[in-house]
């Protein structure tokens, strides 16, 4: 069998629904039994709407970037400088399960440690839900430690009881330097 054709590049406007359709897939095959179905709707409702992905897209301080792969739709991953400072977020990571161990979240997870350290991070950190076994294990591969455990109310009865992890930017060691080729590029 071929080696698929993998394409990561930041999402344009007019992909925000494929971002949305991607999302609802995704977190609806993966969180139930982590959080509730109401809790996963809310949820996508606040974090997936067009405005708030739109707010991820053509600014040098965050970004929206996507995993393609044999040119559907994979992946994607959001992340966001915090102002005042060194530190960038990485907001969203999610590849479809039909497309998991490809490298996907690896690569999507490269492609924001670069463009957060461009933007002036020397820390990357995220939030993961403390039952989410799986990604927790995944970021622990990929060099992040748990930092501190948060509850966060979000509104509508919810909470995301959370480790805040981080890893640092200052080296990146398991992440290799991008090739110079027209996929990665933005």
């Amino acid at each position: 069998m071929p080696e698929p054709s993998i394409e990561i590049r930041g999402a344009h406007r007019d992909e925000v629904p494929v971002v949305q359709r991607l999302a609802h897939v995704i977190w609806h095959a993966h969180y139930p039994g982590i959080i509730t179905v109401e809790q996963i709707d809310y949820m996508l409702a606040r974090g997936y709407a067009v405005e708030a992905l739109e707010s991820f897209v053509g600014r040098p301080d965050r970004g929206l970037e996507m995993a393609w792969v044999d040119g559907e739709p994979a992946g994607f991953a959001a992340w966001y400088m915090i102002e005042g400072a060194v530190e960038g977020k990485l907001d969203k990571l999610y590849v479809l399960q039909s497309r998991q161990r490809l490298g996907l979240g690896r690569r999507l997870l490269r492609r924001v440690a670069q463009l957060a350290r461009g933007a002036g991070a020397t820390t990357l950190i995220l939030n993961v839900n403390k039952n989410n076994a799986q990604a927790i294990r995944a970021y622990e591969r990929y060099g992040f430690a748990i930092r501190e455990a948060v509850v966060n109310d979000i509104g509508n009865g919810f909470a995301m009881d959370d480790y805040v992890m981080e890893k640092s930017l200052r080296t990146l060691p398991d992440l290799p330097a991008l090739p110079a080729d027209a996929n990665m590029q933005r």
